[in-house]
Protein backbone atom coordinates (compact mmCIF):
# COMPACT_ATOMS: atom_id res chain seq x y z
CA UNK A 1 0.00 0.00 0.00
CA UNK A 2 0.74 3.64 -0.78
CA UNK A 3 2.03 5.74 1.81
CA UNK A 4 0.70 9.09 2.13
CA UNK A 5 3.08 12.11 1.07
CA UNK A 6 3.44 13.38 4.48
CA UNK A 7 3.03 17.89 5.37
CA UNK A 8 5.93 19.63 6.50
CA UNK A 9 9.47 21.17 4.82
CA UNK A 10 10.44 17.83 1.60
CA UNK A 11 11.12 17.84 -1.78
CA UNK A 12 8.10 18.16 -3.89
CA UNK A 13 6.74 19.25 -7.65
CA UNK A 14 4.04 18.07 -9.94
CA UNK A 15 4.12 17.92 -13.32
CA UNK A 16 1.95 17.27 -15.96
CA UNK A 17 1.38 14.21 -18.46
CA UNK A 18 -0.64 13.14 -21.03
CA UNK A 19 -3.68 11.15 -20.12
CA UNK A 20 -3.36 7.65 -20.40
CA UNK A 21 -4.66 4.39 -18.33
CA UNK A 22 -1.96 2.89 -17.56
CA UNK A 23 1.24 4.20 -18.99
CA UNK A 24 2.75 1.15 -20.09
CA UNK A 25 2.42 1.49 -24.09
CA UNK A 26 -0.96 2.78 -24.06
CA UNK A 27 -2.67 5.44 -26.30
CA UNK A 28 -2.02 8.70 -24.82
CA UNK A 29 -4.06 11.75 -24.94
CA UNK A 30 -4.10 15.39 -24.53
CA UNK A 31 -3.69 18.99 -25.47
CA UNK A 32 0.02 19.22 -26.01
CA UNK A 33 0.75 19.93 -29.69
CA UNK A 34 2.83 16.98 -30.00
CA UNK A 35 0.12 14.66 -29.06
CA UNK A 36 -2.86 16.95 -30.59
CA UNK A 37 -1.21 16.23 -33.82
CA UNK A 38 -1.71 12.31 -33.66
CA UNK A 39 2.07 11.40 -32.40
CA UNK A 40 2.40 9.12 -29.64
CA UNK A 41 3.54 10.54 -26.64
CA UNK A 42 6.69 10.45 -25.17
CA UNK A 43 4.73 9.46 -21.68
CA UNK A 44 3.25 6.56 -22.79
CA UNK A 45 5.68 4.33 -20.67
CA UNK A 46 5.84 6.70 -18.09
CA UNK A 47 4.82 4.01 -15.32
CA UNK A 48 6.54 1.31 -17.17
CA UNK A 49 9.81 0.22 -15.46
CA UNK A 50 12.79 0.45 -18.15
CA UNK A 51 15.25 -2.93 -18.48
CA UNK A 52 16.89 -2.04 -15.53
CA UNK A 53 13.84 -1.92 -13.23
CA UNK A 54 13.70 2.01 -12.88
CA UNK A 55 10.90 4.53 -13.92
CA UNK A 56 11.31 7.11 -16.71
CA UNK A 57 9.25 10.36 -16.90
CA UNK A 58 9.00 12.29 -19.58
CA UNK A 59 7.64 16.20 -18.50
CA UNK A 60 6.55 17.91 -21.63
CA UNK A 61 8.76 20.97 -22.45
CA UNK A 62 7.81 24.30 -20.57
CA UNK A 63 8.79 27.73 -22.34
CA UNK A 64 10.17 28.83 -25.38
CA UNK A 65 13.62 27.01 -24.37
CA UNK A 66 12.04 23.67 -23.44
CA UNK A 67 13.19 23.86 -19.57
CA UNK A 68 12.67 20.56 -17.87
CA UNK A 69 12.43 19.93 -13.98
CA UNK A 70 16.19 21.21 -12.56
CA UNK A 71 17.39 21.85 -9.36
CA UNK A 72 20.74 22.31 -7.34
CA UNK A 73 20.26 19.43 -5.42
CA UNK A 74 18.55 16.72 -7.79
CA UNK A 75 18.11 14.15 -5.67
CA UNK A 76 14.79 13.06 -3.60
CA UNK A 77 12.32 14.13 -4.93
CA UNK A 78 8.61 12.82 -5.13
CA UNK A 79 6.73 14.13 -8.14
CA UNK A 80 3.49 14.13 -8.48
CA UNK A 81 2.18 13.67 -11.99
CA UNK A 82 -1.09 15.63 -13.19
CA UNK A 83 -3.15 14.78 -16.36
CA UNK A 84 -6.56 15.87 -17.82
CA UNK A 85 -9.10 13.51 -19.18
CA UNK A 86 -10.45 14.07 -21.86
CA UNK A 87 -13.62 16.53 -22.65
CA UNK A 88 -13.57 16.85 -18.92
CA UNK A 89 -12.98 20.32 -16.54
CA UNK A 90 -10.23 19.90 -14.18
CA UNK A 91 -6.86 17.40 -13.72
CA UNK A 92 -6.65 14.53 -12.04
CA UNK A 93 -3.42 13.07 -9.79
CA UNK A 94 -2.86 9.73 -12.18
CA UNK A 95 0.07 9.05 -10.06
CA UNK A 96 3.85 9.85 -8.44
CA UNK A 97 7.38 9.07 -8.18
CA UNK A 98 9.17 9.13 -4.66
CA UNK A 99 12.91 9.55 -4.21
CA UNK A 100 12.96 10.91 -7.74
CA UNK A 101 16.33 12.23 -9.33
CA UNK A 102 15.88 15.29 -11.64
CA UNK A 103 17.85 15.15 -14.73
CA UNK A 104 17.28 18.28 -15.50
CA UNK A 105 17.70 17.60 -19.71
CA UNK A 106 15.76 15.19 -21.82
CA UNK A 107 17.63 11.92 -21.84
CA UNK A 108 17.21 8.85 -23.89
CA UNK A 109 16.00 6.10 -22.17
CA UNK A 110 18.47 3.51 -21.47
CA UNK A 111 16.85 0.29 -23.22
CA UNK A 112 18.52 0.33 -26.88
CA UNK A 113 16.09 0.21 -29.47
CA UNK A 114 16.62 -3.62 -30.84
CA UNK A 115 16.30 -5.39 -27.99
CA UNK A 116 13.03 -6.85 -28.43
CA UNK A 117 10.01 -6.28 -25.33
CA UNK A 118 9.13 -3.94 -24.33
CA UNK A 119 10.73 -1.79 -26.34
CA UNK A 120 8.27 -2.65 -29.26
CA UNK A 121 7.45 0.70 -31.60
CA UNK A 122 10.23 2.50 -30.30
CA UNK A 123 12.50 4.72 -32.50
CA UNK A 124 16.21 5.90 -31.63
CA UNK A 125 15.01 9.07 -31.47
CA UNK A 126 12.04 8.93 -29.16
CA UNK A 127 10.97 7.72 -26.05
CA UNK A 128 12.83 10.65 -24.11
CA UNK A 129 13.11 11.17 -19.96
CA UNK A 130 14.20 14.01 -17.57
CA UNK A 131 12.66 12.71 -14.25
CA UNK A 132 13.99 8.34 -12.92
CA UNK A 133 12.71 6.87 -9.86
CA UNK A 134 13.09 3.72 -8.44
CA UNK A 135 9.59 3.70 -7.07
CA UNK A 136 6.29 4.47 -8.34
CA UNK A 137 3.05 4.98 -7.41
CA UNK A 138 0.10 4.79 -9.87
CA UNK A 139 -3.83 5.75 -9.82
CA UNK A 140 -6.15 2.86 -11.55
CA UNK A 141 -8.47 4.94 -14.25
CA UNK A 142 -11.60 4.09 -12.20
CA UNK A 143 -9.95 5.45 -9.10
CA UNK A 144 -9.32 9.11 -10.68
CA UNK A 145 -12.92 10.14 -10.10
CA UNK A 146 -11.82 13.71 -8.45
CA UNK A 147 -10.98 16.57 -10.73
CA UNK A 148 -9.29 19.92 -9.25
CA UNK A 149 -8.24 23.06 -10.48
CA UNK A 150 -5.92 25.68 -10.00
CA UNK A 151 -4.76 29.09 -11.55
CA UNK A 152 -0.74 27.83 -10.82
CA UNK A 153 -1.45 24.71 -12.46
CA UNK A 154 -3.13 25.95 -15.65
CA UNK A 155 -0.27 28.07 -16.31
CA UNK A 156 2.49 25.34 -16.95
CA UNK A 157 4.08 21.86 -17.00
CA UNK A 158 5.57 21.82 -13.81
CA UNK A 159 6.26 23.66 -10.48
CA UNK A 160 8.09 22.73 -7.29
CA UNK A 161 6.36 23.30 -4.53
CA UNK A 162 8.28 22.47 -1.53
CA UNK A 163 12.19 22.33 -1.41
CA UNK A 164 15.77 23.91 -0.75
CA UNK A 165 15.05 27.80 -2.48
CA UNK A 166 11.93 27.17 -3.08
CA UNK A 167 9.61 29.95 -2.15
CA UNK A 168 6.66 28.80 -0.24
CA UNK A 169 4.09 31.27 -1.22
CA UNK A 170 0.26 31.51 -0.32
CA UNK A 171 -0.96 29.68 -3.50
CA UNK A 172 2.02 26.74 -3.67
CA UNK A 173 1.13 26.14 0.03
CA UNK A 174 -2.60 25.83 -1.17
CA UNK A 175 -1.66 23.49 -4.39
CA UNK A 176 0.31 21.22 -1.82
CA UNK A 177 -1.96 20.63 0.76
CA UNK A 178 -4.75 19.76 -1.86
CA UNK A 179 -2.42 17.70 -3.21
CA UNK A 180 -1.64 15.81 0.31
CA UNK A 181 -5.20 15.70 0.76
CA UNK A 182 -5.79 13.75 -2.56
CA UNK A 183 -3.16 11.51 -1.99
CA UNK A 184 -4.29 10.55 1.30
CA UNK A 185 -7.47 9.52 0.00
CA UNK A 186 -5.84 7.52 -2.98
CA UNK A 187 -2.87 6.02 -1.71
CA UNK A 188 -5.16 2.59 -0.33
CA UNK A 189 -5.96 2.27 -4.25
CA UNK A 190 -2.81 3.35 -5.73
CA UNK A 191 0.04 0.83 -7.87
CA UNK A 192 3.04 0.21 -6.06
CA UNK A 193 5.46 -0.24 -8.66
CA UNK A 194 3.42 -0.99 -11.11
CA UNK A 195 4.68 -3.41 -14.17
CA UNK A 196 2.91 -4.81 -16.92
CA UNK A 197 1.92 -7.82 -15.35
CA UNK A 198 -0.54 -5.05 -13.44
CA UNK A 199 -2.32 -3.95 -16.72
CA UNK A 200 -1.89 -6.80 -19.89
CA UNK A 201 -5.20 -6.37 -20.40
CA UNK A 202 -4.81 -8.51 -23.89
CA UNK A 203 -4.29 -10.98 -21.91
CA UNK A 204 -6.43 -10.63 -18.65
CA UNK A 205 -8.54 -7.26 -18.94
CA UNK A 206 -9.67 -7.91 -14.81
CA UNK A 207 -5.55 -6.99 -14.08
CA UNK A 208 -6.51 -3.97 -14.99
CA UNK A 209 -8.35 -3.43 -11.58
CA UNK A 210 -4.92 -3.31 -9.48
CA UNK A 211 -3.69 -6.25 -7.04
CA UNK A 212 -5.23 -9.29 -6.34
CA UNK A 213 -5.57 -8.91 -3.05
CA UNK A 214 -7.16 -5.84 -3.88
CA UNK A 215 -9.60 -6.85 -6.25
CA UNK A 216 -10.63 -9.76 -3.83
CA UNK A 217 -11.17 -7.64 -1.31
CA UNK A 218 -13.71 -5.17 -3.37
CA UNK A 219 -14.91 -8.32 -4.18
CA UNK A 220 -16.02 -9.75 -1.53
CA UNK A 221 -16.94 -6.58 0.50
CA UNK A 222 -19.76 -5.97 -2.75
CA UNK A 223 -20.71 -9.52 -2.58
CA UNK A 224 -21.64 -8.99 1.46
CA UNK A 225 -23.53 -6.06 0.52
CA UNK A 226 -25.36 -7.52 -2.28
CA UNK A 227 -26.52 -10.43 0.07
CA UNK A 228 -27.43 -8.28 2.84
CA UNK A 229 -29.87 -6.43 0.60
CA UNK A 230 -31.59 -9.80 -0.29
CA UNK A 231 -31.80 -11.03 2.97
CA UNK A 232 -32.98 -7.97 4.21
CA UNK A 233 -36.01 -8.48 1.33
CA UNK A 234 -36.99 -11.92 2.39
CA UNK A 235 -34.59 -13.90 -0.17
CA UNK A 236 -32.57 -17.14 0.53
CA UNK A 237 -29.49 -17.16 -0.73
CA UNK A 238 -27.54 -19.79 -2.44
CA UNK A 239 -23.88 -18.93 -3.58
CA UNK A 240 -23.09 -19.48 -7.09
CA UNK A 241 -19.83 -18.49 -7.08
CA UNK A 242 -17.82 -22.00 -7.70
CA UNK A 243 -20.43 -23.21 -10.58
CA UNK A 244 -19.32 -21.56 -13.25
CA UNK A 245 -23.18 -20.25 -13.78
CA UNK A 246 -22.78 -16.77 -15.70
CA UNK A 247 -23.92 -15.66 -12.24
CA UNK A 248 -22.93 -15.07 -8.72
CA UNK A 249 -26.37 -15.73 -6.36
CA UNK A 250 -29.45 -17.48 -6.84
CA UNK A 251 -31.91 -15.76 -4.22
CA UNK A 252 -35.41 -17.00 -3.98
CA UNK A 253 -38.35 -16.31 -2.35
CA UNK A 254 -41.29 -18.29 -2.62
CA UNK A 255 -41.59 -18.90 -6.62
CA UNK A 256 -39.37 -15.81 -7.40
CA UNK A 257 -35.58 -16.61 -8.59
CA UNK A 258 -33.29 -14.07 -9.43
CA UNK A 259 -30.05 -15.00 -10.86
CA UNK A 260 -27.28 -11.94 -9.57
CA UNK A 261 -24.44 -11.28 -11.18
CA UNK A 262 -22.41 -8.89 -8.69
CA UNK A 263 -19.76 -6.31 -9.80
CA UNK A 264 -17.72 -4.11 -7.50
CA UNK A 265 -15.60 -0.95 -7.40
CA UNK A 266 -13.14 0.84 -4.57
CA UNK A 267 -14.33 4.12 -6.83
CA UNK A 268 -17.23 5.80 -7.72
CA UNK A 269 -17.42 4.87 -11.27
CA UNK A 270 -19.50 1.96 -12.48
CA UNK A 271 -17.21 -0.15 -14.49
CA UNK A 272 -16.71 -3.50 -14.79
CA UNK A 273 -16.10 -6.55 -16.94
CA UNK A 274 -17.88 -9.56 -18.15
CA UNK A 275 -16.93 -13.13 -18.98
CA UNK A 276 -18.52 -14.64 -22.12
CA UNK A 277 -20.26 -16.88 -19.83
CA UNK A 278 -21.94 -13.89 -18.27
CA UNK A 279 -22.38 -12.27 -21.05
CA UNK A 280 -24.69 -14.48 -22.35
CA UNK A 281 -26.52 -15.39 -19.26
CA UNK A 282 -28.10 -11.67 -19.42
CA UNK A 283 -30.57 -12.67 -21.94
CA UNK A 284 -31.97 -14.82 -19.33
CA UNK A 285 -35.17 -13.12 -17.92
CA UNK A 286 -34.10 -13.76 -13.94
CA UNK A 287 -30.48 -12.13 -15.00
CA UNK A 288 -29.71 -9.44 -12.93
CA UNK A 289 -26.38 -7.38 -12.32
CA UNK A 290 -25.73 -5.89 -8.85
CA UNK A 291 -23.10 -2.73 -8.97
CA UNK A 292 -21.60 -1.70 -5.98
CA UNK A 293 -19.20 1.37 -6.02
CA UNK A 294 -16.84 2.67 -3.10
CA UNK A 295 -17.78 -0.95 -2.19
CA UNK A 296 -14.92 -0.84 1.01
CA UNK A 297 -16.43 2.02 2.13
CA UNK A 298 -19.25 3.31 4.27
CA UNK A 299 -20.03 5.79 1.27
CA UNK A 300 -20.97 2.71 -0.97
CA UNK A 301 -23.49 2.65 -3.27
CA UNK A 302 -25.53 -0.48 -4.84
CA UNK A 303 -27.46 -0.40 -8.00
CA UNK A 304 -29.16 -3.27 -9.22
CA UNK A 305 -29.96 -4.02 -13.08
CA UNK A 306 -32.32 -5.68 -15.61
CA UNK A 307 -31.81 -6.46 -18.67
CA UNK A 308 -33.55 -3.32 -20.29
CA UNK A 309 -32.56 -0.87 -17.42
CA UNK A 310 -28.79 -2.37 -18.26
CA UNK A 311 -28.21 -1.88 -22.09
CA UNK A 312 -29.48 1.52 -21.55
CA UNK A 313 -27.18 2.71 -19.21
CA UNK A 314 -24.08 1.00 -20.76
CA UNK A 315 -22.29 0.45 -23.57
CA UNK A 316 -19.97 -2.23 -23.97
CA UNK A 317 -16.53 -2.71 -25.47
CA UNK A 318 -14.73 -6.02 -26.68
CA UNK A 319 -11.18 -6.30 -25.32
CA UNK A 320 -9.83 -9.46 -26.53
CA UNK A 321 -10.32 -12.00 -28.97
CA UNK A 322 -9.82 -16.16 -28.55
CA UNK A 323 -7.74 -17.17 -31.45
CA UNK A 324 -8.64 -21.40 -32.69
CA UNK A 325 -7.28 -22.82 -35.59
CA UNK A 326 -10.07 -23.19 -38.16
CA UNK A 327 -10.65 -26.71 -39.41
CA UNK A 328 -8.68 -28.32 -42.11
CA UNK A 329 -10.33 -28.36 -45.23
CA UNK A 330 -11.46 -31.84 -46.45
CA UNK A 331 -9.07 -33.52 -48.83
CA UNK A 332 -10.49 -34.50 -52.25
Amino acid sequence: MAKAIPLGRRKILWVKTGWAKSYAGDKVDGNFPWVAEGKVGHETYNFEPDSDGSYYCYVPPQGRGGHQPQHSDPHGWTVVCLAKKPKQKGIHIVGWYEDATLEGKYELRPEAPDTGEPQRRRTKDSWYYSIRSERAFLIPVEERMRPFSSPSVRQGKYSFLDGPGVARTQNKQQVLRLIDERIKALRRVAIANPGREDWDEETDPVRSFGSPEHRNAVEKAAEKAVIAHYKRGGYACEDMTKKNKGYDFKFTKGSEILCVEVKGTSGEAERFYLTRREYNFRMNPRWRLAIVTKARSPERKMTIYGLSAFERRFELECLSYEGTPRPLEASN
